[in-house]
């Protein structure tokens, strides 16, 4: 694809409460429209939630997890389990006053840990722990210490190779634990830096077994580790600036799984190969750059990075080479980042969309071939973190969940 930039015109229209922009170039046809499902009641007078929730089915319900902060030192921080119909809240797990902090539980994951039949949530808090809760009674099935607070999300994956799960996660002064499901430590590492960006495993050098990748935000670091607890490269990569956000898939025709890091001060985006730890290709745009989507979603065979930065505007880049092949604007405010976009299909029709959102409360849908918005949705709350896709009433469409940083979850659904 040609690389190209859209000037989008906007028809502005109230619909569901919010504000909805629908925006559209030349003879483009409305084929996506958002509706409101619910707006969660889970407010709280803070304006910094930034972790995204989790959601998916469970024994045929469909149920998202909200991972709430609040003010020190009050009872407002939990972790929340609704309804993901009607948004009704199914059970609390309240974090004590003394641990209510504005980073009191990290984004969640449902995974079966302990390979029973039913997906578990899991989730790091700011009691210093790892904790499994059973999806419909929140009751405690695992717990762990940890050395610091997590922020990012736990990996539940076989990464030893020994055909049962292990709980990954990485706390936030970037302590790393591989755990058994009955809490054996397998191993731990501690990197001694800040870890915001989100782990992840996969064979990222092509030998057929998992490797497990950190970033680090203070010393903007990435290693790679082995199944042991070895480093895959002789020495960790370095990067200009913290990495605080991460995002991994196969960019080329090797076997061998890319790494895609971005950084905050420098607005970098770079991407490395798993297998050496080289840098293929690197780019700069301003600052706060922020990856999460790596897919083929324009449907040319060929996948795609969606990188944002802190001027509002989305980019496609051509995972291969870090071309730009189209760029359009999300926003015209004066933000103070940009969280990146998702990537899955939300309408139904066979291809994917993103779903993306601004600091300034902006949700839209983008068409991943031209860039052009397709239908947009806002609310006068900021956003800080990426929306999650998940099919929540089992008919196959993606719908998608905003974390507001009024801890407002707003599920929305296309059409």
């Amino acid at each position: 694809m040609r690389p190209r930039t859209l000037a989008v015109l906007g028809l502005i229209v109230l619909v569901a409460g919010g504000l909805a922009i629908a925006a559209f170039t030349g003879s483009q046809q409305f084929d996506v429209e958002m509706t409101t499902m619910w707006v969660s009641d889970t407010g709280r007078d803070t304006g910094g939630n930034h972790h995204a929730p989790a959601a998916g089915r469970i024994q045929g319900t469909g149920m998202v997890y909200a991972p709430i902060s609040g003010r020190a030192n009050t009872r407002n921080c939990a972790l929340v389990a609704l309804n993901g119909t009607t948004g009704n809240k199914r059970w609390s797990y309240p974090i004590p006053a003394a641990n209510c902090t504005i980073h009191s539980v990290a984004s969640p994951t449902l995974a079966d840990f302990d390979s029973d039949g039913t997906k578990e949530v899991i989730a790091a808090t700011t009691e210093q722990t790892v904790t499994a809760y059973h999806p419909r009674t929140g009751d405690i099935e695992f717990r762990h210490n940890l050395t610091s607070y997590g922020y990012t999300k736990p990996i539940v994956a076989d990464f030893v190779g020994d055909r049962t799960p292990e709980i990954i996660v990485v706390d936030v002064k970037g302590t790393v634990f591989v755990l058994e499901p009955n809490g054996t430590a397998v191993w731990s590492k501690q990197l001694s830096s800040y870890t915001w960006g989100q782990p992840a495993v996969a064979d990222f050098d092509g030998d057929g077994e998992s490797e497990l990748t950190v970033a680090t935000g203070g010393t903007g670091k990435l290693y790679v580790f082995e199944q042991n607890g070895s480093l895959a490269w002789e020495q960790p990569q370095s990067y200009e600036g913290s990495i605080t956000w991460m995002t991994t898939g196969n960019a080329d025709a090797d076997d061998a799984v890319e790494i895609v890091v971005a950084t905050a001060s420098t607005g970098r985006v770079s991407m490395v190969d798993g297998a050496s730890g080289e840098r293929e290709w690197s780019r700069d745009f301003g600052s706060y750059a922020a990856v999460h989507a790596f897919g083929d979603g324009d449907g040319d065979g060929e996948p795609e990075i969606y990188a944002v930065a802190k001027d509002g505007k989305l980019r496609s880049l051509d995972a291969a080479t870090g071309e730009t092949e189209w760029t359009t604007t999300l926003t015209t405010s004066d933000v103070q980042m940009t969280p990146p976009p998702s990537l899955g299909d939300v309408n139904g029709d066979g291809d994917p969309e993103l779903v993306a959102v601004t600091n300034d409360g902006i949700v839209s849908v983008v068409d991943p071939e031209s860039g052009a918005i397709l239908d947009t949705y806002k609310r006068e709350t900021a956003i800080y973190t990426h929306p999650r896709l998940a099919d929540i009433d089992g008919d196959g469409d993606l719908e998608a969940f905003v974390m507001y940083a009024d801890g407002r979850v707003v599920a929305l659904t296309f059409s």
